[in-house]
């Protein structure tokens, strides 16, 4: 047995009290908990944006062009951090403090466009993990309007974000009882294996059940009539490997396949949050397409969170 190093260690949580940021808030001490002493460090991030600055742009004199060298922008401001921001932070901390979250809690306070500065704090820190709340956009408003989510997911690299919706549910007491993992066989798919069997690792006390899902592509099948049984074996190769992974990490708890034919986004949606076997976590990796692509292709990992609620997604970029 080979045991996986906890990749949780570094968690990132932009926060501004929202509701789903709440529902975030608590999903990122369960990954504390779950990773005991390697979690080396959890920190609050709350990005002044856009917003507040229309709010009180009516107080700056637009003449003048550094904003920080006028007076009245810098009380503004300076009022802002002190009776909303650095408070709020201060009770997320609280927060995590009495969930008993150990590993040291810092905040950190960042200005300028949301999802780029979410970004690049996690960048700059070193941070293996992003957990943020999503307040549940429909697919057109996503699309068309953007959000500090679809932003973020775009820009990410080398770690893995938890985006959790204010409508999530989880059984407190054990949060990952019931575990998705998409598989593919890329190289962020077996990763995202590896990131589940860690975490079932790191939550000792629960019964866990992981489903490995392998979704045929009908669009692959309609282009390759006659080569269907070809995909089928390449499915069957692809969770065995993931089995293999399991087995090789130790994980203890009950594994079930299921392999589908049809829209990977639907069927993976589908299959989460569904009423008779509820996923409280699914995983999957990302395929690392470029934003341009993202944004004419769509990804299924995008797709997956435009029709999810109730389930959280990690999404391991690679």
């Amino acid at each position: 047995m080979m045991t996986l190093p906890y990749p949780f260690t570094r968690i990132l949580i932009p926060y501004d009290g929202s509701p789903s940021a709440k529902k975030g808030l608590e999903w990122a001490a369960h990954l504390a908990h779950a990773g005991g002493e390697d979690v080396e460090q959890v920190t609050l991030l709350r990005v002044i944006g856009g917003a507040y600055l229309a709010r009180h742009i009516q107080n700056v004199d637009l003449r003048v062009t550094r904003m920080d060298q006028v007076a009245a922008w810098r009380r503004v401001r300076q009022h802002h951090l002190d009776h909303e921001v650095l408070p709020l932070l201060e009770k997320g901390k609280r927060s995590l403090q009495e969930k008993g979250v150990a590993a040291p809690i810092d905040t950190q306070v960042a200005e300028g466009k949301v999802g780029e500065e979410i970004i690049r704090v996690a960048g700059e820190g070193g941070y293996t993990t992003i957990v943020m709340g999503r307040r549940g956009l429909s697919p057109i408003k996503g699309l068309l309007l953007g959000s500090v989510t679809r932003q973020v997911l775009s820009l990410a690299q080398k770690m893995t974000v938890f985006v959790v919706d204010q409508e999530a549910t989880f059984d407190p007491d054990c949060p990952i009882s019931r575990l998705l993992l998409a598989v593919d066989g890329s190289e962020p798919s077996l990763a995202a294996v590896r990131q589940g069997a860690a975490l079932a690792r790191g939550a000792k006390t629960c019964q866990h059940h992981l489903t490995l899902l392998h979704v045929i592509d009908i669009a692959k099948v309609t282009a390759s009539l006659g080569k269907a049984d070809s995909l089928v074996l390449e499915g069957v190769g692809i969770m065995a490997d993931s089995r293999s992974i399991l087995l090789t990490a130790g994980f203890q708890g009950e594994v079930e396949d299921k392999l589908r034919v049809g829209d990977p986004p639907r069927i993976i949606a589908e299959e989460a949050e569904a009423e008779e076997g509820h996923y409280s976590l699914i995983l999957m990796g990302a395929r690392g397409l470029s934003l341009l692509k993202q944004l004419l292709l769509g990804s299924v990992s995008s797709d997956v969170l435009q029709r999810v609620s109730r389930s959280i997604v990690g999404i391991i970029y690679p």
